[in-house]
């Protein structure tokens, strides 16, 4: 018998409930995968920050939002579903 066919006939047993459980667990481990791909994606595309990078760009942050230079979230978010067709 195949491992497939030992899989299959052993959850062919389980009650409801158990059967439940898996079918949660599978989706969770799903979802995980497809998280570290994403992860794995985005690290091909951005370089990663070292923690005096991260400081910098904070300060920069909070020096553009002192002398008023930033955009309001709602304002920045209707541009983008607009651009986008969202």
């Amino acid at each position: 018998m195949s491992t497939l066919q030992n899989t299959i006939s052993m959850i062919e047993t389980l009650p409801e409930t158990d059967l439940i459980k898996i079918q949660n667990f599978t989706k969770r481990l799903s979802q995980r995968h497809e998280l570290e791909a994403a992860d794995e994606a985005v690290g091909r595309f951005l370089p990663p920050k070292s923690r005096e990078d991260i400081y910098r760009d904070l300060e920069i942050s909070r020096q553009q939002a002192a002398e008023g230079n930033y955009q309001e979230a709602g304002e920045f978010l209707a541009e983008l579903r607009a651009e986008y067709g969202i």
